[in-house]
Parts: structure tokens; C-alpha cells; sequence
């Protein structure tokens, strides 16, 4: 528990200059990080400034978002520490106590994927037309989404979310949160206003359970299985981005259904899915509070 007032009262100030913050020192990472691998590989660090789709080639990918997580856990605990005045572990990602919460997210991201394949093998939309597994590629992507989940996680309903809360109600801070997730993926291969619209309602869905349950691990379980299985398992592209994957598959059908080159994230059905269990959960943890009082 904090006893020390923050430096800067206002939440939503607070949140805005973490987020320029967040940005100028996950960039100066992102760029050692491409200095080291530079070093590591054969390509310059000016051919993986102008492609950098070589470093996911190479494997290098990985340690490229190690250093963008090790940039964001910095800027968190500057401002944890100065301008918060609170511990780190405030954010919410104490995990004693929400085991629970962990798994669920891990169940509800796989499940709502593969809830999504299965719809569209049903449809046709799909189509498998053979199995590959590479233990290595596997690995690799397990590592990859799950610093991808934590470092988005902590940044955006870890301390964005949070500082939001405590200047506006929990409908308009989850709606700016959720803004700022969308645009932090604005620049994605093949976006779309159907994949936007969705990252949004994701970053609805997600908060949702973290303001209620004030921690991390939900969202961080949900995202990292959503990503790993809807890329290296399914063969979906990952946010617009393409990753090699156990099932090879084509999609046939209307990008508004299947997501199209986006991914799974891109379709109608997400969408659907998305707003249902946004009103599930309001309505959960809404029933709950009422229960309390």
C-alpha cells in the first residue's frame, strides 16, 4: 500500500507524459537492440532499420523485444518510483493470489481462437492443407509472445489504464487506454478499419478485468495465448504479421469473415465475439460489487 502522494496529481497527466516517455525510451532500446544484433548477424544495422522483417527471419526478433520490454520496464519504474511514488509491484503483477486469473486468461485466449478456426473450418472458409512442426520455430514464438504480452500489458493497462482511472470512471478510462492500444498498432501491416475496431474492443475486454481485478495476469495470459496460438499453432498472421506456423491453411472467403491478411483480428466474428464478452464481464464484476455493498 502507497502512502506517499504522487508528485503529479492529475492521473491523466500523468498517464499522457508516461506515454511520450514510454516512447522516446522504448525507441532508444529498440535502437540498441538493433545496434546488438547488427553485431550478432551479417545484415547492418541500416538493413534491419529498413526491413525489419529480417530480424524475425533470423530469430532475432526476440531480442530485439527484450530490449523494447527491458526500455518499458524502465519507464514504469522511473515513474513508479518519481513521479507515482509507489511501489512497481502497485501495477498489478503481484502473483500471489491470482494463479487463478493467469490460467483463465490462458484458457480464454486459446479458446477464443480456436473457437474462431473452428468456425471457419465449419463455414469453409478455411481450408488445412498440411501439418508442419519445427521445435525450434516453436520455442522461439513461445518466448516471443509471451515478452510481446507482458511488455504491452504492463505499459498499457499496467500503468496507462491505472493512472486513467484515478482522473476519469472506469468507462472513459477504459475507452482511452483501449485508443491508445489501437494507435500503438496503427502502423501494422495490412490494417483496416474492421482489425482497429477490434484492437479497441480488446483493449476493452482486457482492461475490464484488470480494473476490477487490480492486477495483470488475465490480460497477460489472454494475450499471450491469443497471439501464439493464432499465429504459430493456427497459421493466422499475428497482427498483419506473418509467422510460420504448425498448420498450413488458406483462407477462402471474404476478408470481413476470415480477417484476411490482418489475421483472425480482422474478422466480423472477432468483433462478435469481443462485444460479448465485454458485456459478460461488465455485468460479472458489476453483479459482484453490488453483491459487496
Amino acid at each position: 500500500m502507497t502512502t506517499n502522494t504522487p508528485r503529479i496529481k492529475h492521473g491523466w497527466f500523468r498517464a499522457v507524459l508516461f506515454f511520450i516517455s514510454f516512447f522516446i525510451f522504448v525507441t532508444f532500446f529498440d535502437l540498441a537492440g538493433i545496434a546488438i544484433v547488427s553485431l550478432l548477424t551479417e545484415y547492418s544495422f541500416k538493413e534491419y532499420i529498413s526491413d525489419t522483417a529480417l530480424l524475425m527471419e533470423n530469430k532475432m526478433m526476440l531480442l530485439m523485444m527484450v530490449c523494447q520490454l527491458a526500455g518499458t520496464l524502465f519507464t514504469v519504474w522511473l515513474f513508479q518510483k518519481y513521479i507515482n511514488r509507489e511501489p512497481f509491484s502497485s501495477i498489478g503483477i503481484e502473483f500471489s493470489g491470482y494463479k487463478n486469473d493467469f490460467i483463465f486468461g490462458l484458457l480464454i485466449g486459446s479458446g477464443l481462437i480456436v473457437m474462431g478456426f473452428s468456425i471457419l473450418i465449419i463455414f469453409n472458409f478455411i481450408s488445412v492443407s498440411s501439418l508442419q512442426f519445427s521445435f525450434i520455430d516453436q520455442l522461439f514464438y513461445l518466448c516471443l509472445f509471451a515478452v510481446v504480452s507482458i511488455n504491452e500489458e504492463i505499459a498499457m493497462r499496467g500503468y496507462i489504464l491505472q493512472n486513467l482511472s484515478s482522473s476519469f470512471n472506469k468507462y472513459i478510462a477504459l475507452a482511452l487506454s483501449s485508443l491508445v492500444f489501437m494507435i500503438m498498432h496503427i502502423g501494422n501491416p495490412n490494417m483496416s478499419a474492421i482489425p482497429l475496431f477490434n484492437l479497441f474492443l480488446a483493449g476493452l475486454f482486457l482492461g475490464i478485468y484488470c480494473i476490477h481485478r487490480k492486477n495483470l495476469w488475465f490480460p497477460i495470459g489472454a494475450h499471450f495465448t491469443w497471439n501464439y496460438f493464432q499465429g504459430p499453432v493456427l497459421g493466422f498472421e499475428v497482427s498483419g504479421n506473418e509467422v510460420n506456423s504448425i498448420f498450413i491453411q488458406s483462407l477462402d472467403g471474404s476478408d470481413l469473415i476470415t480477417g484476411g491478411q490482418f489475421g483472425f483480428e480482422g474478422s466480423i466474428i472477432l468483433t462478435v465475439f469481443m462485444i460479448t464478452g465485454i458485456i459478460y464481464l461488465d455485468r460479472k464484476f458489476s453483479s459482484s460489487s453490488k453483491k459487496l455493498n
